[in-house]
């Protein structure tokens, strides 16, 4: 079973999908038929799609990041008072 990626000309939603026989996949947004394939990101091999792949992975873990910066700075707020405390 082959993994393809495609892009909806309705909707323009990018997805990969298995692909088994002649079967016609659909969009997941939309449900349209009518699909664009595109070259696999494996096959390619690009400073901008490596750039681009870094930007997606930093925006994803964005949320996790400011979240242990701000137990981070909690944490040193209390170690900090509480020496003040002393």
């Amino acid at each position: 079973m082959p993994l393809y990626e495609y892009q909806c000309r309705a909707c323009q939603h990018q997805f990969e999908a298995l692909v088994r026989n002649a079967e016609t996949p659909r969009c997941p947004s939309c449900q349209s038929e009518d699909l664009a394939r595109l070259l696999s990101s494996f096959g390619m091999g690009s400073l901008e799609h490596t750039k681009e792949l870094v930007k997606k992975e930093r925006k994803r873990l964005a949320p996790i990041h400011q979240g242990h910066q701000r137990e981070e700075f909690q944490k040193t707020l209390r170690e900090h008072l509480d020496h003040e405390d002393h």
